[in-house]
């Protein structure tokens, strides 16, 4: 299985926070949330290396934009990893 590319944390934040906004109604949205390294062996499971550890107010959020933000979250589980400082 070949490896995904690697990002800094904050380009990871950002991306997912851009595309959460593009949804129709969720041009103010800015969710408040932190990410953390996860320990799962890629060869097993073969997910990212990190996940949302925790976001804040979610019960403000418009229901849209917190479908918008938990794709957004997917999408770049997917596509990325994150390159955590050593």
């Amino acid at each position: 299985m070949p490896q995904k590319p690697k990002q800094p944390e904050v380009e990871i934040h950002a991306m997912m926070v851009v595309d959460a906004k593009m949804r129709r109604g969720c041009k103010d949205f800015a969710p408040d949330f932190t990410l953390h390294r996860t320990n799962v062996d890629p060869t097993r499971y073969p997910s990212a290396n990190w996940d949302v550890e925790s976001a804040r107010n979610v019960d403000d959020w418009k229901p849209d934009c917190a479908q918008a933000f938990k794709q957004a979250v997917a999408r770049a589980r997917r596509k990325f990893d994150i390159a955590w400082p050593v």
